[in-house]
């Protein structure tokens, strides 16, 4: 990209990308932080290299640097973390969930274009029921974690299977075909 093009589309981006950008980029070092919290430990350098590929990804949202990042925390989680059962978890995956979201939202729109509130409602509500069934499988697995009790692997399992159905006939119903 030409340094007039990236000059330019600066001065066209509206008020409205700029605060989803910034959202996009505070979860995304949100979620470093949670692992943070999980460890006891601040990793440094993964906060330069998460903030990095956070600016990059909210400014070029229609490339993969957002999928490099969700890769080096998801990387760093299951490096440093061997705890199912952290209330740190939920937190680090609902950031993740939101930088996914924003991001893939603003590489839909030209910088200088304006989502309607219909569209921003729509996702956020969407969001919000793969959040809760994030939230609900994480606690399902936190309280099933360390018992020895027959059947835990095939609640779990069940849980998946509900949480997949639920996903596709919600999925479903929202591909209206008068779109």
């Amino acid at each position: 990209m030409r340094v007039q093009a990236i000059v330019d589309e600066f001065h066209q981006t509206t008020a409205q990308h700029w605060r989803l950008r910034a959202l996009a980029v505070s979860v995304a070092l949100g979620a470093v932080l949670a692992a943070a919290g999980a460890t006891g430990r601040l990793w440094p350098a993964g906060l330069v290299i998460v903030g990095a590929l956070a600016l990059a990804s909210a400014v070029r949202a229609d490339t993969n640097v957002a999928l490099l990042l969700v890769v080096v925390v998801v990387w760093h989680w299951l490096a440093t973390i061997d705890d199912p059962g952290t209330p740190w978890l939920p937190v680090a995956a609902l950031c993740l969930l939101v930088h996914h979201t924003v991001t893939a939202l603003t590489a839909s729109l030209p910088a200088g274009g304006e989502f309607p509130r219909e569209v921003l409602v729509e996702w956020a509500g969407r969001t919000a029921l793969v959040g809760a069934a994030t939230v609900a499988l994480w606690a399902l697995v936190a309280l099933l974690d360390g018992r020895t009790a027959d059947g835990n692997g095939a609640l779990t399992a069940l849980a998946l299977a509900v949480a997949g159905a639920l996903a596709v006939a919600i999925r479903s119903r929202s591909l209206d075909p008068n779109r």
